[in-house]
């Protein structure tokens, strides 16, 4: 009976510190096969002024778990009263810099962070997005995706997803 109580209380704890691991709109689709992740560094270089002058400075995001499915808006005013809300800045220079803003989440499983971000755009206007991070506990990543970028009536912008150019998917390693 002991032997009993100590699975039980075992497998409880378990489940207690993973928090319950919910399917939502807040993952990323994992294909069955991981690949492990190969990513070269993000290098920063001066973009042109002209077609990419439009994206240059920070916005909000809401919802930017959906940025390989089907883009993201990026918000020119901070929106009020939204549970999961980040901060991202396109630089002069190429680079991302990704704000986490969210003060309280109920679970730690899932949380979504940027380590690394980069864009450039080319003649036509297609923004190339590069993303590195994880969902905490879950997986790491590395994309690489394009863009349309349209104007909205509020004066926000819509980052259209064209095609994922690549996405690379390894297990949560507790070393990165």
């Amino acid at each position: 009976m002991k032997a009993y109580l100590k699975i039980i209380a075992c497998t409880g704890m378990m489940l207690f510190y993973s928090c319950t691991k919910r399917e939502s709109n807040t993952h990323i689709a994992v294909e069955e096969e991981k690949i492990e992740i190969q990513s070269e560094p993000i290098k920063t270089t001066a973009v042109e002024v002209g077609v990419s002058d439009r994206i240059v400075g920070k916005y909000y995001v809401v919802y930017f778990s959906n940025f390989l499915s089907d883009g993201f808006e990026l918000l020119i005013e901070k929106p009020k009263d939204y549970f999961i809300l980040y901060a991202m800045e396109f630089k002069n220079t190429g680079e991302i810099i990704f704000d986490d803003l969210t003060e309280f989440y109920d679970c730690g499983n899932g949380v979504l962070s940027i380590q690394k971000g980069a864009w450039k755009v080319n003649e036509a206007g297609i923004y190339e997005l590069t993303f590195d991070g994880k969902y905490a506990l879950d997986f790491n990543f590395h994309s690489v995706s394009t863009y349309r970028l349209e104007a909205l009536k509020n004066g926000s912008l819509k980052m259209k997803l064209i095609e994922v150019l690549r996405r690379d998917i390894a297990d949560y390693s507790y070393d990165k």
